[in-house]
């Protein structure tokens, strides 16, 4: 069996060296070469591949040993097309990663970007040896230390404008655009880095006559004072476009030969659960760097893209995000779905004002996935259902949701909880219960009046914690009516639990006794236990929960067979 490359997204170095793995994706250059557009841009989440099919099309168009290159291609699929074989190692290829270009403020990261640019010139001045001296000046003054904004910002615009003065206009490949604005955005200094991009991807691609073609990578399509406003030569294809679907990750059929090669059949279900799920265009895709790390570890299964960078950012956003959001993530953890505006372009600035913006986010970062999409004139306007995509990512959302709780001193309080309900233990629960609504209340910036949010900040709490004990529903149809929460337990010795619960503002009750009967009165009415009886409960705590502020009241009831 090949050895798996890990780390490795130079195309060169992986099939130059026998022993490596390579799952044959030049696909990408057949589709390239029949898509008429000038300049791509393709958006996926991080380690989906996108730095090394970049360093594919890299190898095959580029002139620079052209022949050696070409052999890299043999028995590949790519090498099955005569007439795209015709075009490689037909074009310069002027090649850019921004990946390394974020700092704490502008200074700093702009510095990196003259470094990286310095570096760039340098490398294509050999073969820029014959070009008349004028048209290199620019690019001089950037390779040196006093070459300033203007300078900067021209440089792809004069560096196409130099090979073609020699008879060959280039192909750019930028990889990790919008890593440097992320850190703008976290940094806070986005109006100085919007500045310079929307200048310099402006005069590099924007009506240059001099380019042949254009590539360009990231996460995310940067909304709101874009780079890309006005480029009418540009084409997006994100994970909601057909276009170039299945060359980002691992197809189904790509998979179930892996696990075939690498003789893994008695897990593949597991496999499926634990990194299927992500839908781009309507093509089923597998997390790669999850899969390949299974192959290297022989069948292991471990989170492995959320050990990768990135998901502190997430968990800080979520954390930050409304009860609105917190009630959309109650469901979605809870294995339902929720449905949203779709929202193509990310505006940085905005993803915590509104649940939609928030989950569009990680829709295109990969930590949703889209169950069906909705166009007009089906709708109004784009509406997207997302899911948790499989149980690796649905590890993100746990430990987020741990987070949390840990920070507001309330995860000792659910483990204890937990206990209790298991035993049906009411006062220990009541007692419990009161002391997580002065902490999380707080955590959650909540005020003495919005009680409800409380419940959604516990509803997570117990759905992370407690749900390899009980199924837990919230919001869900049971007996004659919705019942707030409604938890099945998976052990018949345990007790199965029903909560409703009342806000004292909201009835017209004496007190908060009152206020929790009117909570209890609901479930017996309404026969909320039947759906825990009929899953095989024989045990059954009742509790109708009355709010005042940050005070509450509770009525509990226990059936036992």
């Amino acid at each position: 069996m090949k050895k798996i490359p890990i780390g490795y997204s130079d195309f060169k170095r992986i099939l130059s060296t026998p022993d490596f793995l390579y799952v044959d994706k030049t696909g990408l250059i057949e589709e390239f070469l029949a898509d008429p557009v000038q300049i791509l841009l393709i958006t996926r989440p991080r380690r989906f591949g996108k730095t090394l099919n970049l360093s594919t099309l890299r190898y095959f168009f580029d002139k620079e040993s052209a022949s050696e290159n070409r052999k890299l291609f043999d028995g590949l699929k790519v090498s099955q097309n005569e007439q795209a074989m015709a075009e490689q190692g037909k074009k310069p290829v002027i090649y850019l990663s921004f990946k390394d270009c974020k700092a704490n403020d502008w200074l700093k990261t702009e510095e990196m970007i003259h470094v990286l640019l310095r570096s760039l010139t340098l490398e294509h001045l050999p073969a820029l040896k014959n070009v008349e001296p004028k048209l290199l000046q620019p690019i001089l003054v950037v390779s040196e230390s006093q070459g300033n904004f203007a300078d900067l910002c021209s440089l792809l615009l004069n560096l196409t404008r130099a090979y073609t003065s020699i008879g060959s206009s280039p192909l750019v490949l930028i990889d990790e655009y919008d890593v440097p604005l992320q850190s703008a955005w976290t940094g806070g200094y986005w109006d100085e880095a919007i500045t310079f991009f929307r200048n310099f991807f402006s005069a590099g691609f924007k009506d240059n006559p001099y380019l042949w073609r254009g590539v360009i990578t990231g996460c995310l399509r940067v909304a709101r004072e874009s780079m890309f406003t006005g480029m009418n030569n540009l084409e997006v294809a994100s994970i909601v476009s057909k276009n170039y679907a299945r060359h980002f990750g691992f197809t189904v059929p790509e998979v179930k030969q892996l696990i075939y090669d690498y003789n893994l059949q008695s897990i593949e279900a597991q496999i499926e659960s634990w990194y299927n799920g992500y839908i781009f265009g309507e093509t089923e895709i597998y997390n790669p760097w999850s899969i390949l790390n299974l192959l290297k570890n022989e069948g292991l299964f471990s989170p492995y893209w959320m050990n990768t960078s990135g998901n502190d950012l997430v968990k800080e956003i979520l954390g930050r995000s409304g009860v609105d959001a917190k009630n959309d993530l109650e469901d979605l953890m809870a294995g339902q779905s929720i449905t949203v505006s779709l929202q193509e372009q990310v505006a940085f600035q905005e993803i915590e004002n509104t649940p939609a913006n928030l989950w569009n986010f990680l829709y295109f970062t990969g930590y949703l996935k889209a169950v069906t999409i909705e166009l007009p004139p089906t709708v109004p306007k784009a509406l997207v259902h997302l899911k948790i995509p499989n149980s690796e990512v649905a590890q993100i959302f746990h430990d987020s949701v741990q987070y949390w709780f840990a920070s507001s001193k309330s995860l000792s309080l659910l483990q204890n909880l937990k206990r209790s309900m298991q035993e049906g233990e009411v006062i220990e629960i009541s007692k419990i219960l009161r002391r997580l609504c002065d902490y999380s209340l707080s955590y959650f910036d909540v005020s003495g009046k919005e009680p409800e949010k409380f419940y959604h900040g516990l509803v997570l709490g117990l759905i992370v914690s407690f749900s390899d004990t009980w199924h837990i529903r919230s919001n869900r149809e049971s007996g004659l009516g919705r019942c707030d929460l409604l938890m099945s337990p998976k052990d018949p010795n345990h007790f199965g639990i029903v909560m409703e619960f009342k806000t004292l503002d909201s009835y017209e009750d004496a007190d908060l006794s009152a206020c929790a009967q009117n909570a209890m009165d609901q479930i017996n009415k309404r026969e909320y236990e039947k759906e825990l009886l009929a899953q095989g409960a024989t045990k059954i705590l009742k509790m109708g929960i009355g709010f005042l502020g940050k005070t509450l009241e509770i009525i509990s009831q226990r059936n036992e067979e």
